[in-house]
């Protein structure tokens, strides 16, 4: 693995190297100045000082670096500047023992920086400050003291945990601070985001995910524990870190070792009162040492008392205890704790099982109270563990599966939400909780496209069950659900009416049992009926009307299903923004309820940045939110939506590299389906359309399988497919394959007959609405206009029409007018044709789509049309004798056949053709003909 400073890439210091490279440029000017660069050990002061460096001695600046020593007392006075300079300039003095001789000292130091620097500027760093001795503070203070006009930057760092209350360097800081020609640049640690980064970085992209999260959040932002748990993967604090982490204990007194021993214990921050119950100390010894511990930078004041200054510290120290004392500690503390969550904790670390399990329990419910599903779930997975060792007689495994099961959910991990459905349905004893149990296993499963025949035999089962009983509840949500059958078969054998008519029983017997969230849910049901119906007014006011009286009930998963299915709608007829509004609305919603990680929320995510994209109100750069908090599968199903516009900004390698892993990790068929069409798009755009064919292929095989129809994903794929087969006839068409170009056109139009034809076996309803759709009509238009340039036919009209069905979709838009404008050219059109390719490029520009960018440069200088600061090509690119050259070797003659043609030697046509390669920037002759053909200087 590589050490930080050595081949890893500088991780998010941006704006802290901008204020050391400005200092540098200011001094380099002859603006002399300082820069304090402080935080603390292992924070990445050096690595970024490496860096600055680095480029200085780049840009012709004389470095000089020195470092302090931790030497105990030994004295080593000056020894950061004898490292830098070499030695200390003569001072004419043969001892130091007076003021004046020192002075003389320190102004020859000073002369011999501002020499060094009359010619070249000079950057003085000095290392480790903490740790330097009087004498170099006192020449520091001088030098730092007299910057002016030199050319000169001083860099010294230093340790913010190291500097306790009476430490010597609190006095010169303080000096330093009232100078103003000097800065402090404080470096914090990384946020998870970049931590993560940062350890990808380090392990080469090896980890996995959760791995990643696991080191970013122990490390707490710290490149060097970054580091060393990285090394030390798969085990606890390393050994190394280990010592250095204890170390810093081990120099407090007897008291303040005992306070930090105890504190460790607690597991999180820990109150003055139960300090003092834990370590039986009297109250001012206890004060006594908590100030040493506080001043040592040990622990430090938190908002209910006290914690550890770093969590990777309480975990050195709390992994020293012996085991007997880790017991004792947690069973004092469990005497002292109040709530169920801390009982939980320490009575299952104290070995106490029976008040684990209970506490556990009511923590879980606590927490799900509270809308904290992870915390909650966390709890009751404890409860399971605990439950064939304890018995509690008010709560039985079912219970427990169940619960389990809605956490998973809420949290946003499908499988485990799943598993828990399936191991409750088997322990269910009773019609009503067998009933139960199936309807939260369909829920569970809806959102996996492959499931229907599972999400139907349990909603079948569930419905057995029931059917005969008295009204309940559990009825009532059985009848909702079975209102909702397309969800999981969109079949065209679906009687719509019969569903309105479940819906609305539903309805009624949840408004005779109270059960207001099943009445809401029936609500979102019958609004898609009334926007199958083309009643898509009421439609909309039954979502929001949904939604208000979901959020108001605290029935959080019925108000996201409204908004949702609100958007889709909106999108459906082509009121993008009012779409955006609703999703952002969704997402903010589901993060304040606790659902931030849930089906519907994630979705909402997508789907957010996906139309946001669409209308180029968000570019390439701009990447789905930080996610790294994200649970396993809601993480995959943002960083698959996330490759699509990094395949469209030509990050080709990242595309792949992120397709690997989340197709390794996971078989959920959405998120392989978002993979896949970002390969499709990648392949295409770098130029290897038979690989996105064949992804095309994939995909429309696989939409063919699904229980319901995916119409706007079938027209995408096979939008894709026409323009890579497109692609495959121009370039057989250079190669003069004429079958080849036949075979092109007959694959196209077999594919395209299969990607029209998808969803006309499905709910008509459900069908005639999904074909509202702006994407599928741009899409279908795109098809069209692709099957004319298959045909040879680069139909202006058809284009057009494509370019006029994007209207609202930026991007799509701008391809259909990059493909118009080639066109036009075709056509001698070409004033028209420069009104499109300029729209084109600012759009591309704009957005961030290198490869669109660089096709429609392209056919501007085929064009010989001036687009933004691109130059066309010249009339003369070529002369009369390389164009003919070329045109011969693009027929397929060797040089001595040209030759030959042309009454001249090989070797002179070698070097015509070689011209030709230079002209064109090509490193063969089939890439020179590939160009030429690209630029339009071949027909």
């Amino acid at each position: 693995m590589p050490r930080i400073g050595s081949g890893i890439p500088l991780v998010a210091r941006r704006a802290e190297l901008a204020v050391l490279e400005s200092a540098l440029a200011a001094a380099a000017e002859g603006q002399a100045s300082a820069v304090l660069l402080a935080g603390d050990a292992g924070v990445g002061k050096s690595r970024l000082l490496t860096e600055l460096t680095s480029r200085a001695r780049d840009g012709g600046v004389k470095v000089l670096t020195g470092r302090c020593l931790d030497v105990e007392g030994a004295g080593l006075p000056y020894l950061p500047f004898v490292e830098a300079l070499g030695r200390l300039p003569e001072s004419g003095a043969s001892r130091l023992d007076d003021a004046m001789d020192q002075l003389r000292l320190f102004e020859a130091v000073h002369t011999e920086l501002a020499e060094l620097a009359a010619d070249d500027p000079v950057l003085l760093a000095l290392e480790d400050l903490h740790w330097a001795d009087a004498a170099t503070r006192d020449l520091l203070l001088f030098l730092v003291s007299r910057l002016n006009r030199q050319r000169l930057l001083v860099v010294v760092t230093y340790r913010m945990d190291d500097l306790h209350r009476r430490h010597p360097l609190r006095p010169l800081l303080t000096e330093l601070g009232r100078l103003s020609t000097v800065d402090r640049v404080d470096l914090r640690p990384f946020d998870r985001a970049d931590a993560m980064a940062f350890v990808s970085a380090l392990s080469d992209g090896t980890l996995p995910a959760a791995t990643l999260q696991g080191i970013a959040d122990r490390s707490e932002g710290n490149a060097f524990f970054c580091e060393e748990l990285t090394a030390a993967y798969g085990t606890g604090v390393p050994d190394g870190l280990t010592d250095l982490l204890l170390a810093r204990v081990e120099r407090l007194g007897r008291n303040a070792r005992r306070v930090v021993r105890a504190a460790s214990g607690a597991g999180t921050d820990v109150e003055h009162s139960a300090l003092q119950a834990v370590t039986e100390l009297d109250a001012d010894d206890l004060d006594e040492a908590l100030r040493e511990s506080v001043q040592h930078n040990v622990l430090v004041a938190a908002d209910n008392g006290y914690a550890f200054r770093h969590a990777l510290l309480r975990e050195a120290v709390y992994g020293d205890l012996l085991p007997g004392e880790r017991v004792r500690l947690h069973a004092s503390y469990a005497r002292l704790v109040t709530t169920p969550a801390s009982l939980a904790y320490h009575a299952l670390q104290s070995h106490d099982l029976p008040a684990a399990f209970a506490a556990s329990v009511r923590a879980a419910e606590q927490a799900a109270t509270l809308l904290a599903p992870a915390e909650a779930l966390h709890h009751v997975e404890q409860a399971l563990q605990l439950f064939s060792a304890t018995r509690d007689p008010g709560v039985t495994e079912y219970f427990l599966q169940r619960l389990a099961s809605r956490m998973a959910l809420a949290a946003g991990d499908g499988d485990r939400a799943i598993a828990y459905a399936r191991a409750a349905v088997s322990l269910a004893d009773d019609p009503e909780t067998g009933a139960e149990a199936r309807h939260e296993l369909a829920v569970a499963l809806i959102p996996l496209e492959y499931a229907g025949a599972e999400v139907a035999a349990a909603v079948s089962e569930a419905w057995d069950l029931v059917r005969d009983r008295p009204p309940s509840v559990v009825r009532a949500r059985m009848l909702a659900l079975r209102a909702r059958e397309w969800a999981w078969y969109g079949g065209a054998g679906l009687d719509l009416g019969e569903m309105e008519q479940l819906a609305e029983q539903a309805r009624a017997a949840a408004v005779q049992l109270g059960a207001e969230d099943v009445e809401i849910d029936t609500l979102v049901t019958l609004a898609v009926f009334a926007e199958w119906s083309g009643r898509h007014e009421e439609a909309y006011r039954l979502y929001r009307a949904a939604a208000s009286r979901a959020a108001a009930a605290g029935a959080y998963t019925v108000e996201l299903r409204s908004l949702k299915n609100f958007a889709v709608s909106l999108i459906h007829a082509g009121r993008f923004r009012e779409a955006v509004a609703v999703l952002a609305e969704s997402v903010e919603r589901a993060t304040a309820v606790g659902l931030t990680w849930s089906e519907y929320a994630v979705e909402a995510r997508i789907m957010h940045m996906s139309i946001q994209f669409k209308l180029g109100d968000r570019t390439t750069t701009e990447l789905v939110d930080d996610h790294s908090a994200a649970p396993r599968w809601a993480a995959l199903h943002i960083s698959a939506a996330n490759l699509h516009p990094l395949a469209l900004a030509g990050r080709f390698e990242e595309v792949e590299a992120g397709a690997r892993r989340i197709m390794a990790s996971t078989d959920d068929t959405r998120t392989i389906e978002r993979v896949r069409f970002a390969l499709a798009e990648a392949a295409v755009l770098r130029g290897d359309p038979r690989s996105a064919v064949d992804e095309c292929e994939r995909l429309l095989g696989w939409f063919a399988e699904l229980p319901r129809a995916y119409v706007d994903g079938a027209r995408h794929a096979g939008a894709i497919a026409l323009t890579a087969l497109a692609d495959l006839a121009e370039q057989a068409w250079r190669r003069r394959d004429d079958d080849a170009a036949r075979d092109a056109l007959a694959e196209a139009e077999r594919l395209h007959e299969t990607a029209m034809a998808h969803g006309k076996y499905s709910l008509e309803n459900q069908w005639l609405q999904e074909m509202r759709n702006p994407e599928v009509l741009c899409m279908e238009a795109r098809m069209a206009a692709e099957l004319g340039r298959l045909r040879g036919e680069d139909d202006v009209a058809l284009w057009r029409a494509a370019v006029d069905a994007a209207e609202r979709m930026v991007y799509w838009q701008a391809v259909a007018r990059w493909r118009l404008a080639d066109a036009l050219l075709a056509d001698g059109r070409r004033d028209e044709a420069t009104v499109e390719l300029r729209a084109a490029h600012d759009v591309a520009v704009h957005m961030g789509l290198s490869p669109l960018r660089q096709a429609i440069e392209a056919s501007a200088r085929r064009g010989r049309i001036a687009v933004a600061d691109v130059e066309p090509d010249s009339e003369d690119l070529l002369t009369p004798r390389e164009r003919t050259v070329l045109e011969l070797v693009a027929s397929g003659l060797t040089n001595r056949q040209v030759g030959e043609q042309l009454y001249i030697s090989e070797k002179t046509a070698s070097v015509h053709l070689s011209r030709v390669m230079a002209k064109l920037g090509a490193g063969s002759r089939t890439e020179a003909v590939s160009l030429a053909y690209d630029r339009g200087l071949l027909a």
